[in-house]
């Protein structure tokens, strides 16, 4: 696969170097090396409120001729994995369903206009078997990769850097517990704030928006219609099972806002409190998650997942993930 070299999250008071993986729990990596290096405890939640944006914008960051030397002298190395099928699909709702350069990339390769919505538009007319073909046409033909489509494995280089812990996103909080506790130089005020703050459900909720605020306000000319965009949002809140799916979009209560980056608050909050009155349990959240996950395999075609297969060959075997996407094993 052509794409760029390995960047890692650095703190070099702590000694913790983790690998950048889009996709694949950067942002909260991100976030984390950003609260280890808060002068104070009191600054900690603020760095688990940060959008994409400012979380991925260089600070912190270490690639290229500097990294063979920062890797000698971190105590501990840590990487993030996640499952192929379930990346990809991530991707494709977070950066081609929803808006951004990537939508309009494709969109110019196959030659598509935007998608109809309500006698309006919004976004670009892809699908996801198009935009699965089109990771596999990038992959055959050495076209350089974007970051969220190349495999991890490629991404953190491991087959030549030795990491001493490799976490699955599916058990994020988990690994991130396990990375603070093998981290040096962390005090016990310090990872109780820390540990407050990665389990907050009002930062998850928080940091989405602000992110799909910057996006929206980016990238307006392609969803002129903000109430449009603000629909498609929920949906993918759905699918991430931040919100039941069962609940239907009100739109009632975000007509009221502008969508510009100071109501990040506020549109959190009132995300958070239609959802009180259809919370869903840890269990029902990820069984949410795996529905939406299974229906956008269920009808791609077979000869694209042998292709996807051979792109992600080295994440599915040291990785210990299925080769088969969800709806084929869970109907085995």
């Amino acid at each position: 696969i052509k794409a760029r070299t390995p960047v890692f999250f650095y703190s070099k008071y702590n000694g913790l170097l983790a690998c950048k993986s889009p996709k694949a729990g950067s942002t909260l990596l991100g976030a984390l090396v950003r609260a280890l290096t808060r002068k104070s405890d009191n600054e900690v939640f603020d760095m688990f409120l940060l959008g994409r944006n400012e979380i991925h914008n260089g600070l912190n960051e270490v690639f290229g001729p500097m990294t063979a030397k920062v890797i000698k002298e971190s105590a501990l190395t840590v990487m993030v994995t996640r499952d192929p099928f379930s990346r990809l699909y991530s991707t494709f709702i977070d950066k081609y369903f929803l808006l951004g350069r990537l939508g309009r990339e494709i969109a110019t390769h196959l030659k598509r206009g935007f998608k109809e919505e309500n006698e309006d538009y919004c976004g670009y007319d892809v699908t996801f078997q198009e935009f699965l073909d089109y990771v596999v046409y990038l992959a055959e033909n050495m076209v350089e990769m974007n970051e969220h489509m190349v495999p991890v494995a490629q991404l953190c280089d491991v087959c030549n850097i030795k990491y001493d812990l490799v976490c699955r996103q599916e058990n994020l909080t988990q690994g991130a517990e396990e990375v603070l506790r093998l981290t040096n130089n962390v005090t016990s005020s310090r990872l109780d704030a820390m540990r407050k703050s990665m389990t907050s459900k009002y930062a998850s909720v928080f940091t989405l928006v602000s992110s799909h605020l910057f996006d929206y306000n980016n990238n307006r000319q392609d969803c002129p219609n903000k109430m449009i965009f603000m629909a498609k949002m929920w949906k993918t809140f759905a699918i991430q099972g931040l919100v039941n799916s069962g609940l239907d979009f009100p739109e009632h209560i975000f007509s009221q806002f502008s969508f510009v980056a100071r109501e990040a608050h506020n549109i959190t909050s009132a995300i958070l409190q239609v959802t009180k009155s259809k919370p869903l349990s840890k269990v029902n959240r990820r069984l949410q998650r795996l529905k939406f996950l299974s229906e956008a395999y269920r009808d791609i075609r077979w000869q694209t997942i042998a292709k996807l297969q051979k792109v992600y060959y080295l994440d599915f075997l040291l990785f210990g993930y299925s080769k088969l996407p969800p709806t084929y094993y869970s109907e085995r």
